[in-house]
């Protein structure tokens, strides 16, 4: 019982944490306030009941080991993730959403040292348990390190952050097939374990997609420490909103849709909406 309710409070915790990352990418979208709200309600509907149909799922028993039910979950929800991609505002949404933040959210990936913990206490095989869980505590004790030197502005953030993200999805990839292989570590994959292949897995890894494309495509910005400080009054606030959504109007705008920048205030590459 103590094990279904710590899945149940990480994982619900995890996902407000996760649609708050996509309200800032929101937040910076271009156009009406009403379109803003659309993705924000509906986002927020979405990651419910994706939660809340997984859960009711998994405590069925309908992600039993002796059917491929739990590879069809995860395929699924990954193709899911990455067929949104194909919409102009979905990827401006990722764009608008700070890099630091993709991956400081992974040090959640630290709780998969639970697999050390049930290997030790005989319940999995050292097989599944030791790759899989020293692989999911480093990618999370990295997170937050990793996270700092792209906010602090490091030469060598953008390819630590790279690196880093290859090696969070070769250890979830890697966890995947040594589970299918042992039947999930010879102690089975049932409720509430079964969360993390069909719904925690899944979702770390699109988050390292989402991530890995920013980076690669150098969309992500970094911003200089006197601007993060700015953040603490509101004419600094507003220079770092006008950035993002300089950079989010890059995505959605055609090349024939772009305007040259008016002069103004540094920092803006057009004129900012007001936010009510």
């Amino acid at each position: 019982m103590t094990l279904i309710l710590f899945q149940l409070i990480i994982q619900s915790i995890a996902s407000t944490l996760y649609w708050i990352g996509l309200y800032v990418g929101v937040r910076a979208l271009p156009g009406e306030k009403s379109r803003r709200l659309r993705w924000i309600v509906g986002s927020a509907a979405v990651l419910v009941v994706w939660l809340v149909a997984v859960m009711l799922l998994a405590a069925n028993d309908v992600f039993r080991i002796d059917a491929p039910r739990i590879p069809v979950a995860l395929l699924t929800t990954l193709a899911a993730g990455y067929l949104l991609l194909f919409s102009r505002t979905f990827r401006a949404i990722v764009g608008g959403i700070p890099q630091h933040w993709l991956i400081g959210i992974q040090t959640f990936r630290i709780l998969g040292g639970v697999l050390l913990l049930r290997y030790f206490q005989g319940e999995l095989s050292g097989v599944f348990a030791i790759p899989a869980g020293v692989g999911d505590v480093l990618t999370g004790l990295f997170a937050p390190l990793v996270a700092y030197w792209w906010v602090a502005g490091k030469p060598y953030a953008r390819t630590a952050a790279i690196a880093w993200n290859l090696f969070g999805m070769a250890d979830l990839v890697n966890a995947g097939v040594l589970g299918a292989l042992t039947g999930g570590g010879g102690g089975g994959i049932v409720f509430p374990i079964v969360l993390i292949p069909t719904y925690a897995v899944p979702r770390a890894f699109l988050v390292h997609s989402y991530s890995l494309i920013g980076l690669l495509r150098k969309t992500s910005r970094h911003f200089a420490p006197a601007e993060i400080a700015a953040l603490g009054d509101r004419d600094g606030a507003d220079v770092i909103e006008g950035k993002i959504r300089s950079v989010v109007e890059d995505i959605t705008l055609r090349p024939a849709e772009r305007q040259p920048a008016p002069p103004g205030r540094s920092g803006q590459s057009r004129p900012r909406p007001a936010l009510t």
